[in-house]
């Protein structure tokens, strides 16, 4: 078995009960084992879960027969794509496509996962060994655009922490894995925030910039902003796709904090701060990326 390869392979892994046994693992990474398809039922979820539309563009890594991304045409109008390294599988995928009248809106190739650019996709699935997956996210965050969604099928990707996630029991899981047990993580890719800003503020909260500084991890992001000379820690900063929202403290005329929230694009935020007066436009200006 190949660890980039196809859904059912790697299933069969879990189902031979040796996902964990990494000596036989490496050599498995050279040798594919039998194909499995993804239970329906899954697939519903999995396409449900990530909230599917008729402008998205579906990416399956590791596409099998081809189900996921013809599924996703099938119902939704989507687009899509799959990527597979075993050639008959592909063929196999992209016969099922035409039979199911959507070749002209899905396509799938032979082609390693990790040779695979992610930047068109809108909607990303994954059914990947845990390390795989792991690999995979510094490319996702590099890659796909802000608000694009990802769902990995059982597997989270650590340590990025997942929007949210599904479990349910499904019988036909015991033959893959020997479980029913079936969890579905969801995550919305972040702008890509990361680094010093200049804020400029409504006259209402002052004409003096204030600097802001935001780290920005798979796991975690901070940030602090630096007001007439004194640092404070952002409050509730939430990075979702494009939206961006903070506060910061004793801001207020009375001390209180302000919330912030905008859509980040680029090296600029915008948006709206709502105070004691209606909404003002605020704005952000990147002056250094990390």
């Amino acid at each position: 078995m190949n660890t980039r390869c196809i859904p059912g392979r790697r299933r069969a892994l879990a189902a031979l009960g040796l996902a964990a046994a990494w000596p036989w693992l490496a050599h498995a990474q050279q040798n594919a084992g039998p194909y499995v398809p993804t239970p329906w039922k899954i697939v519903e979820e999995m396409l449900n879960l990530a909230d599917i539309r008729a402008d998205d563009f579906v990416m399956d890594l590791g596409s099998g027969d081809g189900r996921l991304v013809i599924s996703a045409a099938e119902r939704f109008g989507a687009r899509g794509y799959g990527v597979d390294i075993d050639r008959e599988l592909v063929k196999l995928a992209n016969e099922n496509a035409a039979r199911a009248g959507v070749a002209a809106r899905v396509r799938f190739e032979e082609r390693d996962l990790f040779e695979t650019n992610l930047g068109e996709a809108t909607v990303l699935t994954l059914y990947l060994l845990p390390h795989t997956v792991t690999q995979l996210v510094p490319r996702i965050l590099a890659e796909m655009k802000p608000g694009a969604r990802v769902v990995s099928h059982d597997y989270p990707l650590v340590p990025w922490q997942p929007d949210r996630h599904l479990q349910f029991e499904l019988p036909e899981k015991v033959y893959i894995s020997g479980t029913t047990r079936t969890v579905l993580y969801l995550y919305t890719v972040p702008a890509r925030v990361g680094g010093d800003w200049t804020l400029e503020l409504p006259p209402a909260l002052g004409r003096s910039p204030v600097r802001v500084s935001i780290l920005q991890q798979p796991a975690r992001v901070l940030g602090a902003a630096t007001v007439g000379g004194t640092a404070a820690p952002l409050e509730k900063l939430v990075i979702r796709g494009e939206e961006v929202s903070f506060a910061i403290p004793n801001l207020g005329r009375r001390g209180q904090s302000v919330r912030f929230s905008g859509k980040a694009r680029g090296d600029v935020i915008e948006g709206v701060v709502a105070l004691p007066s209606g909404e003002a436009p605020w704005r952000a200006t990147r002056t250094s990326a990390r």
